[in-house]
């Protein structure tokens, strides 16, 4: 699913104008702080960095400076001279405590928090033999700490900048918020439609002829009420116009009894064409299997007010025992359904010619 970001310019033009007017202050002062809370801890660390190095320069030279000295007095035994020269190192930077040992690791001597911090050792060589070690703690950047009171000082600068920014936001004309269109939604991919099993075809055979004999307005009544009719029929028996029907109207059928309803609609359209007292129409009537795309059933199509049946549709299964046909010259005629069926037709046809 879809996440849907919000409308950050919508809301903001919702609030308030004070509301609005904190809001850009306190953006501004944030913005303001962060930039520089960022650039003095950059500024910070690179100080921290370059005292640190320093700190373990002067701690290692300490501690060789010490083990040079240290080596007449460890020989001697000078207890106090040792503790003198320890007490010096401890007023450089960040030396934190001093150990003097003798070749056995036993301490001389020992000043400050030798414990504290990082440890660096320095050898006593007496003839090239070690005669002892000296010991340096130190802190590496001690003496660099945070700017907080220069970030105090930026924040409190800040605070007019920010002040500034909201009373000008505050002067802009207010804008009218723009209506938002909510998306329009997905169109569902229609089915598929099924396939065809069977076409019921009519053609006019004499047009023509009635073109001459009747008026406009009759011309035009007579198809307004074939027309009716196939509306009617195809709400009856489920079917649809066929839009490339050839020199023809079709209706096609779909389902597992369509080649049965084809039949019942064609001869209750031919009926029902026979009990119109005041049309003339002549109409030919044919059921083919499927929509022809080449149509191939012009000789069915030749004879009025009969209907016919492709012989491709004689073997359908629900076509079996249900209809009454006979061969003719133009082919397989559909005269009637079996008994059973017929009586609900011809009841189905009495209802439609009363109303």
């Amino acid at each position: 699913m879809p996440v849907t970001r919000p409308d950050f310019s919508r809301l903001f033009n919702a609030l308030s104008p004070n509301a609005r007017q904190q809001l850009v202050g306190l953006a501004v002062w944030l913005v303001v702080a962060a930039f520089c809370a960022t650039a003095l801890s950059h500024d910070y660390g690179r100080q921290k960095s370059a005292a640190e190095t320093r700190d373990k320069i002067i701690a290692e030279t300490a501690a060789a400076v010490l083990a040079r000295q240290s080596l007449e007095r460890i020989v001697a035994g000078d207890r106090i001279s040792l503790q003198l020269l320890a007490q010096e190192l401890l007023a450089l930077p960040a030396v934190t405590g001093v150990t003097v040992q003798d070749v056995e690791s036993y301490p001389l001597t020992q000043v400050g928090e030798i414990d504290r911090g990082i440890t660096v050792t320095a050898p006593v060589v007496l003839h090239d033999s070690l005669a002892g070690s000296v010991a340096v703690n130190y802190v590496p950047g001690a003496d660099v700490r945070f700017p907080w009171a220069s970030l105090l000082l930026c924040l409190v600068f800040a605070l007019p900048v920010s002040a500034v920014a909201a009373l000008a936001v505050a002067q802009l004309p207010a804008r009218r918020g723009t209506p938002v269109i909510a998306p329009a939604p997905a169109k569902p991919v229609p089915a598929p439609e099924p396939p065809l099993v069977a076409g019921l075809y009519l053609r006019p055979l004499n047009w023509a002829q009635l073109r001459n004999q009747l008026s406009r307005g009759a011309l035009e009544k007579l198809e307004q009420q074939l027309q009716e009719r196939l509306r009617l029929l195809c709400r009856i028996y489920d079917a649809r116009p066929l839009k490339d029907a050839g020199p023809q109207q079709g209706l096609g059928f779909t389902g597992a009894d369509g080649c049965f309803r084809a039949v019942c609609c064609g001869l209750l359209l031919r009926e029902l064409q026979g009990a119109s007292a005041v049309s003339g129409l002549q109409l030919a009537l044919a059921v083919t299997p499927g929509q022809l795309e080449d149509f191939s059933a012009d000789r069915l199509l030749a004879q009025p007010r009969s209907l016919y049946l492709h012989r491709e549709l004689l073997e359908e299964k629900d076509l079996a025992e249900r209809i009454q046909c006979h061969e003719s010259d133009a082919g397989l005629e559909v005269t009637a359904l079996a008994p059973v069926y017929q009586k609900l037709l011809d009841s189905q046809l009495q209802q439609l010619v009363q109303a």
